[in-house]
């Protein structure tokens, strides 16, 4: 297995990651939702990939140069015979910032290159002209930064996105208020806010943070599931396994006997 990783510091807040990814022999990832979207430039073909909109006769990795993964709320699982993908793993946000796009509406699902650039070949040639990495991951972090809509709707939604992480921090000292109460807008205004820039309510925006953040909890084999629920802002060890369950497909101690080295991402 191959992985190189760069953080791209000049779009902090809106790009976590520009990564390529090589495995040499046949295999099977099950990805759980990890609350960001996706470029991916599929390099190998996938053979097979399933969620909950999509089905292998809807493979976007065998069929365009490039597409726009959205975020995801259940397992993205894929097959491969040799998996080779360049990619580069944002925030929600960054789909409105960077498209003009609202979020919702590639929910679970995923959207072809060509509609979201208009300079494919261009993408296309410098993914493979360029031969060093971390070369090819500037070049794309130059390029991305030189699309950003920088308008005050991004800086709003990104102190939302901090104000939803620190009421979740607030819950674990027991804290009564709903998410409502702490973002400042109206409700009609808040669910149009969340569902354009996050992809979901804030509610469910908030719930899937919290399984996020959980799911790396689990990874400490001294935390107890009544710990894990605690520390996340879960009323209960019953509330944490069912949204778990809501997100991931199983069980937090069914995850614990499968999970690798990596939160979220499982083989087989």
């Amino acid at each position: 297995m191959k992985l190189n990783a760069y953080i791209p510091s000049k779009l902090t807040g809106i790009v976590d990651l520009i990564w390529e990814h090589e495995m040499y022999v046949p295999g099977s990832y099950a990805i759980l939702p990890s609350g960001k979207v996706e470029i991916i430039f599929p390099i190998n073909p996938v053979k097979q990939i399933k969620a909950v909109k999509m089905s292998s006769a809807d493979n976007p990795v065998n069929s365009f140069p490039c597409f726009l993964s959205g975020l995801h709320t259940r397992p993205l699982k894929m097959t491969f015979e040799r998996f080779h993908t360049f990619g580069i793993q944002m925030k929600p946000v960054a789909v409105k910032a960077l498209f003009g796009m609202p979020l919702c509406e590639i929910r679970d699902y995923y959207i072809e290159g060509t509609l979201v650039f208009d300079t494919i070949n261009r993408l296309e040639d410098k993914l493979y002209t360029i031969d060093n990495f971390t070369d090819r991951a500037k070049w794309f972090e130059n390029f991305l930064l030189s699309k950003i809509d920088e308008t005050p709707d991004l800086h709003n939604a990104i102190h939302l996105d901090a104000t939803i992480k620190n009421f979740i921090l607030e819950k674990r000292h027991g804290s009564a208020k709903s998410v409502l109460d702490v973002m400042g807008y109206s409700r009609t205004q808040t669910y149009r806010l969340f569902n354009e820039w996050f992809g979901l309510s804030a509610h469910s925006y908030q719930k899937l943070l919290q399984f996020i953040s959980a799911t790396e909890s689990l990874h400490n084999p001294a935390l107890k599931l009544t710990d894990i629920a605690f520390e996340n802002g879960f009323y209960d060890q019953s509330h944490f396994i069912r949204t778990f369950q809501e997100f991931a497909g199983m069980t937090p101690g069914e995850y614990r006997r499968q999970m690798t080295g990596l939160p979220g991402l499982l083989f087989g």
